[in-house]
């Protein structure tokens, strides 16, 4: 932002004098828009919710605690949900892999006949597991457990070939299936861990589903310990007592397990253990007492099958009866968390209204007071100066209105803008005045300029045609040159006013003509090369202003490019119909920004007024573009330097012209002069006819006696080999704009 102590002027700086190019005479202050939000601190608002933090703070704190709380039961249930899965299918696992371990067992024992369930058996101890994969990146408490004993069981398929191949013996390979399927059944998932005050419902529950898994192992062991014993006939040493241990486990295990159980999964499990293969069980467990080992272990093995599948179903109720239990905790802890919502709800608005009645009276009439100051300086007071800028209207900006309850403060407020306002208002009226009437005198004084000097040479081109001294004539060269520098200048700030220059063409004259003679209006024009130039012709309405436009651009490249490089032009034509000339120095370059900032100038929208001086050529140029249509750019190019790329659009061109209805010829009369006197006569050095642009180049020769003004058209006039080789383009467009060009002395047209 600029300084806010600095005069208008200073601020915005002169708005151009290019119609379309005014900036508005309005001080650049930050404006915010309409309806903003005031910075609460300070103001009556601020205060006003300053006194009423406090306790609405202190009431919030408490309703947190209380919020925290139940969000925390609530998310303990959502999770309770899939871990109860992830229990269930780690169950699942464990019943499929007690019935591997048993029918190991009996293959061990020498029963090959079950070699076949074994590895049915196998396969599905192999898709349990997978699903309890598949679970264990489930959100919950005890992911990672899972994930470590699922790892433990990566070992399993070990253990199956040495089975397979009788590298490992009965009892070694029944211990690994019960490590893991203790490890199963030992794994912590936390499914009563999240809750901050345990559900008693639940942990019965819990209790309950850990029972039935304790007696679901006690039975298995001993569906498998037995079942071998059966197969061979004998019990080995210690497996008699073994089996008494898994009776007693299973009994103790039943009897938690109806403890902690509900009405109907009791019912069920008393279903279970005192039906026939219960008391097959039971009768089996009184004949190891009496030491008997033999026995159909076909039949033990369905008899125990079947128990622990009735075991796995109440499991399955029990898990429903969990589930059901983490149901109700989450409706519980939505229906609290309503309630709280509620209840913060209302403080938080019962506070607002508060405030807002404490302060609606002062405030609102202050907002439409703001309201209407952000009005007044982002839109009338701008729109109203543009108006009087443009000549469209001269009516001052509506005042600022308020609300006819507002008080004596807010009246006084609002008189003080609108005194502000016309204030403004009366600067940009008294600037808007001097601004035209600085453009006029401007474009009255460069109008004149341009015609004195059109004049100058027209006089220089008489007393170039009257010289017959080579010194002379080169001297008036050189002035030539200078007064046709001059009038460029003189034309530059016409086109920054926005006029039009007298100079115009009745005819197309061809690319190369307009290109040489833009070449002929700058200061080192020996340092110009044009290399390829597509053929064209351009309308003769637009070459002044297209060669003064490349006479620009071509001194910018000679400005900054070493003075031993020369600046190329090139022009070809382009696949879309238009024509491009390229200018092309040697110069350091310009960084990214330089050149951003640079075409921005060339693209005509900016003011000449906010810039330095030392970028008034591309202002020239942006201008210049702009009226002709023309896109101008400058770019990197690929080795050093910058390229300026005109991109000159087809309506400019026009196709070539009759040859027999247009062709001029540009020469200068050749003077005569007396004859030297014997013997100083030398011969005129060989030099080409043409420089490297195709300019005509003149040859310096010795002085030759005056003829008479008869023979005055068939003599050669003598030119400097130097200046005049340049010379002769420029002269052929001073001429065709001297030929076509009316305007009296103050450059006004006729």
């Amino acid at each position: 932002m600029w300084n806010s102590r600095r005069s208008i002027v200073e601020r915005n700086g002169p708005v151009s004098a290019v119609p379309g190019h005014r900036r508005p005479i309005v001080p650049e202050w930050r404006v915010e828009p309409p309806g903003r939000r005031l910075p609460k601190r300070g103001t009556i608002r601020g205060r006003v919710a300053r006194l009423l933090v406090l306790p609405l703070v202190a009431v919030l704190l408490l309703l947190g605690d209380l919020v925290l709380k139940e969000v925390d039961e609530y998310a303990a249930a959502d999770g309770a949900t899939a871990t109860t899965e992830l229990g269930m299918a780690a169950q699942g696992l464990v019943h499929q892999l007690q019935l591997e371990r048993d029918l190991t067992a009996l293959v061990l024992a020498g029963g090959a006949r079950w070699r076949a369930d074994l590895a049915g058996q196998r396969l599905r101890v192999d898709s349990a597991r997978t699903a309890l994969s598949g679970l264990r990146d489930a959100e919950g408490p005890g992911p990672e457990a899972v994930h470590t004993t699922v790892q433990q069981l990566a070992e399993l398929g070990r253990l199956r070939v040495e089975v397979d191949t009788g590298r490992i013996g009965r009892q070694p390979a029944v211990q690994s299936y019960t490590d893991r399927i203790a490890a199963l059944n030992r794994m912590d998932i936390g499914l009563d861990a999240p809750f901050p005050d345990p559900d008693p419902e639940l942990r019965r529950g819990l209790g309950a589903m850990q029972a039935l898994s304790d007696a679901k192992e006690a039975t298995s062991a001993a569906r498998g310990l037995l079942g071998a014993a059966h197969a061979r006939g004998l019990f080995e040493s210690g497996e008699q007592a073994r089996l008494a241990a898994l009776f007693a486990t299973r009994r103790v295990a039943l009897a938690d397990a109806a403890r902690y159980a509900s009405a109907p999964v009791r019912d069920r499990l008393d279903r279970a253990t005192t039906g026939p293969d219960a008391a097959a069980i039971t009768a089996a467990e009184q004949a190891v007492a009496d030491g008997a080992a033999k026995g159909d272990p076909d039949a033990w093995l369905r008899v125990t099958t079947a128990l622990l599948d009735e075991l796995s179903a109440v499991q399955s109720l029990v898990a429903d009866d969990i589930r059901a239990r983490t149901d109700d905790l989450r409706e519980e802890a939505t229906f609290d968390l309503s309630g709280l919502g509620a209840v913060i709800l209302l403080a938080l608005i019962g506070a607002l209204l508060l405030g807002r009645s404490a302060t609606t009276g002062i405030t609102r009439p202050l907002a439409r007071l703001v309201s209407e100051a952000d009005a007044a300086a982002a839109r009338r007071l701008p729109e109203a100066v543009a108006r009087l800028q443009d000549g469209t209207g001269a009516e001052p900006p509506p005042p600022v209105v308020v609300p006819g309850n507002a008080g004596v403060e807010i009246r006084s407020v609002a008189d003080a803008l609108n005194r502000l306002q016309s204030s403004a208002y009366g600067l940009a009226a008294e600037q808007a005045v001097l601004r035209r009437n600085t453009v006029d005198s401007m474009a009255n004084l460069g109008r004149r300029n341009q015609n004195l000097l059109r004049r100058q040479l027209s006089f220089i081109t008489q007393l170039e045609r009257e010289e017959t001294d080579p010194a002379g004539l080169a001297n008036l060269f050189e002035l030539d040159h200078l007064a046709t520098r001059m009038r460029r200048n003189a034309e530059s700030l016409l086109v920054l006013v926005g006029e039009a220059t007298p100079r115009s063409w009745s005819r197309p004259l061809p690319m190369s003509d307009v290109l040489r003679a833009a070449i002929a209006e700058v200061e080192d024009y020996r340092r110009v090369s044009l290399r390829r130039i597509d053929d064209a012709f351009t309308a003769g309405a637009y070459v002044a202003d297209l060669a003064h436009m490349v006479a620009e651009l071509v001194e910018n490249g000679l400005t900054f490019s070493p003075p031993d490089f020369d600046v190329e032009v090139h022009g070809r034509w382009v696949d879309d119909g238009s024509y491009l000339i390229a200018v092309v120095d040697q110069g350091v370059g310009m960084s990214p920004e330089e050149l951003a900032q640079a075409n921005a100038r060339l693209a005509g929208t900016e003011s000449f007024t906010v810039a330095p001086t030392k970028f008034l050529g591309h202002y020239v140029v942006g201008h210049l573009a702009a009226k002709l249509g023309v896109r101008v750019e400058i770019c990197q190019s690929p080795v050093t330097g910058t390229t300026a790329r005109v991109r000159l659009p087809a309506r400019l061109l026009t196709p070539a012209p009759d040859s027999a209805a247009t062709t001029t010829t540009f020469s200068i009369d050749a003077v005569q002069v007396p004859p030297p006197p014997p013997g100083l006569v030398r011969p005129a050095p060989q030099v080409p006819d043409v420089t490297e642009n195709g300019l005509v180049k003149r040859v310096r020769r010795a002085s030759v006696p005056r003829q008479a003004p008869a023979t005055r058209a068939t003599a050669e006039r003598p030119v400097p080999a130097d200046i005049g080789a340049t010379m002769t383009a420029l002269r052929r467009g001073l001429r065709l704009g001297a030929s076509d060009t009316r305007s009296d002395e103050n450059g006004n047209p006729r």
